[in-house]
């Protein structure tokens, strides 16, 4: 017997290979401080109490886990020992079971997950309820779910308060998204988006009048007023020309005859259906005060996306502007005369009234204009646009969203004529737009410094303009680089969307309150939140997987 041990022992060393030293296996993972050996003796008794608990509420997972734990500990043995190695074992090695403290967080971690997963699928699916007619308390499964109550619910969740007629325009919106979806999918995977020039620009097109044809379905079309629409035909002809001949002039766009009269005919074409749609009464307008649920969601986070980008954008090129500034001989001269104006108009009159110390104070307010002569002089070298930006920036990542929500709601009546109203959810999108814009300037400026100074310099050295140089060198470059964190913004948006709720518009969360409230459907909290938790994260995980795509497309990303 002694015999056989000894050749055993003498094979596991000469298979090792002198590769395995007990010492510097407990210092690593045991002795090396005092802290390191107090927390595996720790969560070694945390294991324990974790199993030994699982063990007695279900002992044929727990010892499946165990078993599985166990043979896991010796693949990544075997790979780290022997010179024969698998990938299971390399892998577990490295991600799972490097030292003992990473053995045994592994245990209890998966001991916690299977947990969680058996209890929420007895709760879930073993004793749930799903039928509609089931949602009484009389009716319910105590230890189970009530899932009837989202199809009984179902219109409230999609739409809110809308009027139930409006539903086959909400569906044609759907189906719109859908199928141009599927279209722009099955081309790319075929190929035919890069083959085919005119279906690539023709889907593009779709897809940038997509928020009109939406608008359209969601909100309706008011009766024309004849001469407003002719104001607003020729105004937008002037300056869907003015840009086109900006971009030609530039250098941006290629001038050619089909283009040209594209950029004529687009606005007539748009404002003849507009009025066709209009005087048809086909989409009648619809009271967006009304519009709720899954369906506001949408439509704010949507909006705030395709809103808050281009801005965003036109934020970050104006922070990093390097414009020829005002002179000094100009502000000085310009902001004393105001100063010394201000002085004799307004403090004049506010002093006298003034009942304390700090109305005193605040009488003499003129003298921050001298103030602000001062910074932009002095770190912007008088460049407005870039002390514009600045300060917008830094002033709206300042002020909490929801305080921004509530300007936007009760500012709003100040900057429109008399007798025009703004409905909450369009103020509510600006102001948020307008939020998110500001974050998502800083996103791009920190792609646009990014680059190296070469990049700029080499767009200099073949004579490009500025715009010319943002738009063929720069951009795509700086915008590839902080895709990621441009998606997470997007995330950002789509999830705090769910804050309009406090303003008084019933998105998804908003009426997911709603419903708890009937008495009908008392009690029914968690199914609900699960239900909306399950929506949020589809939509979070579809941009997220959309951006590692997008990241490896562009040979930015792994994975």
């Amino acid at each position: 017997m002694t015999a056989i041990t000894e050749s055993l022992t003498q094979r596991f060393e000469k298979s090792v290979g002198g590769r395995f030293n007990w010492r510097y296996f407990m210092q690593d993972n045991i002795t090396g401080s005092w802290i390191l050996t107090v927390w595996v003796i720790a969560l070694t008794a945390a294991t324990i109490y974790v199993t030994v608990s699982q063990l007695a509420v279900s002992p044929t997972t727990t010892i499946i886990v165990l078993v599985a734990w166990v043979v896991g500990i010796g693949f990544a043995i075997s790979s780290g020992l022997f010179k024969k190695r698998t990938s299971v074992g390399m892998w577990l090695h490295v991600n799972l079971m490097s030292s003992i403290s990473n053995i045994l967080l592994t245990l209890i971690l998966t001991l916690i997950v299977v947990a969680g997963v058996r209890n929420f699928w007895s709760w879930g699916v073993v004793n749930a309820t799903f039928s509609p007619e089931m949602t009484s308390i009389e009716d319910r499964n105590p230890d189970g779910a009530t899932w009837g109550v989202i199809p009984a619910a179902w219109d409230l969740l999609m739409i809110g308060r809308l009027d139930r007629e409006s539903m086959p325009r909400v569906q044609m919106s759907l189906a719109f998204v859908v199928v141009m979806g599927v279209i722009t999918l099955v081309t790319t995977k075929v190929g035919l988006w890069k083959r085919n020039e005119y279906l690539r620009k023709g889907l593009l097109g779709i897809w940038a009048a997509s928020p009109i044809v939406l608008y359209i379905l969601l909100a309706g079309v008011p009766d024309p007023d004849p001469f407003i629409n002719i104001q607003t035909l020729i105004a937008g002809e002037v300056a869907i020309m003015a840009v086109y001949g900006l971009l030609f002039w530039q250098k941006t766009v290629r001038f050619s005859i089909p283009s040209l009269i594209g950029w004529i005919v687009i606005w007539p074409i748009s404002y003849v259906i507009w009025q066709a749609i209009g005087q048809s009464k086909l989409f009648p307008p619809i009271n967006v005060a009304t519009w709720g649920g899954l369906m506001l969601t949408m439509i704010i986070a949507s909006s705030v996306i395709i809103l808050s980008f281009p801005l965003g954008l036109v934020l970050a090129l104006g922070r990093r502007s390097e414009v020829r500034g005002i002179p000094w001989w100009i502000i000085w001269p310009v902001s004393i005369v105001a100063t010394i104006w201000a002085l004799a108009t307004s403090t004049t009159e506010i002093l006298p009234t003034a009942q304390n110390t700090i109305q005193k104070i605040l009488a003499f307010w003129p003298i921050l204009i001298l103030a602000i002569a001062y910074i932009l002089q002095k770190n912007y070298s008088g460049n407005v646009i870039a002390a514009a930006s600045t300060a917008f920036i830094e002033f709206i990542r300042g002020v909490p969203l929801i305080t921004l929500l509530f300007m936007a709601i009760i500012m709003a009546p100040f900057f429109l004529a008399d007798g025009v109203i703004l409905p909450g959810v369009y103020a509510v999108i600006v102001g948020y737009a307008i939020f998110s814009a500001a974050y998502m300037a800083e996103l791009i400026r920190g792609g646009l410094q990014a680059l190296p100074q070469g990049q700029y310099e080499a767009a200099d050295s073949l004579g490009l303009n500025t715009l010319q140089k943002m738009r063929f060198i720069i951009l795509p470059q700086a915008l590839r680089v902080v895709i990621p964190g441009i998606v997470g913004q997007f995330i950002g948006s789509f999830k705090s969307s769910s804050l309009v709720a406090i303003v008084g518009l019933f998105e998804l969360l908003g009426i997911v309150r709603i419903i708890v409230a009937n008495p009908d459907w008392l009690g029914l909290r968690l199914e609900l939140y699960v239900f909306a938790g399950a929506i949020y994260f589809t939509g979070s995980f579809i941009m997220s997987w959309y951006s590692r795509r997008l990241e490896v497309k562009l040979g930015v990303g792994q994975r």
